[in-house]
């Protein structure tokens, strides 16, 4: 049986996405893990909660909760609770959360520019229609698993 190269490809993607995260959090003393929390509330500002990160990243709802202190306590994010539903917390980057994330999205840009080496236009056009569809297939996967838990 022949294996599937598309998921080894994704992995070592993914792979330096973390890599990113380590160093921009290295650089400023908190967890990869700090700075993807970071970077996915400013990405995602319809839904800046806890429960927002535990629904798309599928992180466990106490390592979000130690992780989201911890940022608070340091100065990285502002916890405010909804004036109409106080259970509900709204987590907001503060300017030293801000300058994570833009030396991450830096970073980024850096690293995507490298893995885009060698491509032409064209190539790049078409990975990023291609990669579209895988995309839009992967969400529909993890919808349907999502949905059998």
């Amino acid at each position: 049986m022949q294996r599937d190269e598309l998921l080894d490809y994704i992995h070592n993607i993914f792979l330096v996405k973390q890599h990113v995260d380590q160093l921009v959090g290295q650089a400023n003393g908190v967890s990869p893990l700090d700075v993807h929390i970071l970077t996915f509330l400013k990405m995602h500002a319809d839904d800046p909660t806890a429960a927002g990160i535990e629904h798309k990243h599928r992180i466990k709802k106490n390592t979000i909760s130690v992780h989201v202190e911890n940022l608070v306590r340091q100065g990285y994010l502002l916890r405010q609770y909804k004036a109409d539903d106080r259970r509900k917390v709204i987590l907001s980057l503060t300017d030293k959360g801000e300058e994570i994330v833009r030396q991450g999205f830096i970073k980024c840009g850096e690293m995507g520019r490298k893995l885009r080496e060698g491509l032409t236009e064209d190539d790049v056009a078409t990975m990023y229609r291609c990669f579209g569809i895988v995309n839009s297939n992967a969400l529909k996967i993890l919808d349907r698993s999502h949905s059998e838990d």
